[in-house]
């Protein structure tokens, strides 16, 4: 397995990834445009970039939880599958404006009808074991990253397609109804659907545009400069202040507004997985960065009864009613009191309609593991 790899921003090379006994070190190419930054938390310069693990814009990309296992027992009987190994395993099908040397394009006779329309039982297991060295996505939800043509275009659009494992029945379900609420709400988010039999939540990647151009995408752990397994530490309001940080002037309002809705809704659907991997920034250039679409909008609580906040809220992890979270939208935000009570009330117009959405699905209903995540989902939209 390669000790190094040339990392390139969109098709040019601009510096190299090694490692050296304890050390991650990655250093500019001379000459590369101060455009061509591979994070926003590390500028073009001279002096290298050392850490004693693999530096986080690296590391957004690794797998977790199910991919990971996978790989790992796939592959760790004949490469090293620490994260330097996996980086270097994915690295020819990462796709996105941050990549490396020696990208290979997948040819795939798959549609998106081939996914929504399926009546295949294994197909996910088939998509597994055609995608996983493929599909450098992190958390733990067993998932794949699928290249599908688009008929119109004869493009491939990438898709990321999620099931479930035996502990959480019925995610897909879950997912879908969730982020409905959230597109109700006037919040961005990606193209998703669920499959006709229901067993796969599928969504297209929101960092690739129409026309094939990719986007710069880094998650909070990124912008925070914390290791994955630090994703469940620190609070909404630093959140908060890195977007005011980073982001550009002039979308730096809507932003903020966007994420206020995002943690209203993350509250009242008890979202306990809203951690630091789970928001982020995204941005054409310097000029254009904003907070991303919402992504991965589940009710954990659907499953795990107790669960809590996945960060600290007014300096607590728990689940806040409306008077708190306007209290957070005012301190935290830049929001009026007017101003976040009318985003809590966009919020709440949402819930109002995809609940009677599911109040109208629950009268049909015979599936036992269906009727207990709509319910679930119903009893806390009918709290708002």
């Amino acid at each position: 397995m390669a000790e190094q790899l040339t990392v390139r921003v969109d098709q040019n090379s601009v510096g190299l990834l090694h490692r050296e006994k304890a050390e991650f070190i990655f250093n500019y190419e001379a000459l590369v445009f101060s455009d061509d930054f591979i994070s926003l938390t590390m500028p073009v310069r001279a002096k290298g970039y050392v850490h004693s693990q693999l530096l986080p814009v690296f590391e957004m990309h690794l797998p977790e939880g199910y991919l990971l296992s996978l790989l790992k027992k796939q592959f760790s009987k004949l490469t090293e599958t620490d994260d330097f190994g996996l980086l270097s395993l994915l690295a020819s099908s990462i796709r996105g404006r941050v990549n490396y040397k020696g990208l290979t394009s997948t040819e795939s006779t798959l549609a998106l009808s081939d996914l929504l329309h399926s009546k295949q039982p294994e197909l996910f297991n088939e998509l597994v074991v055609r995608f996983a060295l493929k599909s450098p996505l992190s958390g733990v939800q067993p998932k794949v990253l699928v290249q599908v043509e688009n008929k119109a275009t004869l493009k491939l659009d990438d898709y990321i397609v999620k099931s479930w494992g035996s502990d959480y029945p019925q995610l897909a379900l879950n997912e879908f109804f969730c982020m409905t609420v959230v597109k109700e709400a006037g919040i961005t988010v990606p193209e998703f659907y669920l499959s006709d039999d229901e067993t796969l939540f599928v969504m297209k990647r929101f960092d690739i545009t129409a026309d094939g151009a990719c986007l710069g995408f880094e998650d909070m752990c990124v912008l925070q400069a914390k290791q994955r397994d630090d994703k469940y530490t620190g609070s909404y309001e630093q959140v908060a202040k890195t977007i005011k940080l980073f982001t550009s002037p002039d979308l730096r309002r809507a932003s903020l507004q966007q994420f206020f809705k995002m943690v209203v809704l993350n509250n009242v659907l008890q979202n306990g997985d809203a951690h630091l991997k789970n928001f982020g920034l995204i941005y054409e250039d310097v000029h254009s960065i904003r907070l991303a679409p919402a992504y991965d909008v589940v009710s954990t609580t659907a499953y795990i009864k107790n669960d809590i906040a996945a960060l600290t809220l007014l300096g607590s992890k728990k689940w806040w009613k409306r008077d708190f979270l306007i209290r957070f939208g005012v301190e935290t935000c830049d929001l009026t009191a007017k101003e976040a009570r009318f985003l809590v009330e966009e919020c709440q117009v949402a819930l109002a309609k995809v609940h009677k959405k599911i109040q109208a699905r629950l009268v049909l209903e015979k599936d036992g593991d269906k009727l207990n995540v709509l319910s679930h989902l119903a009893t806390l939209m009918s709290l708002r």
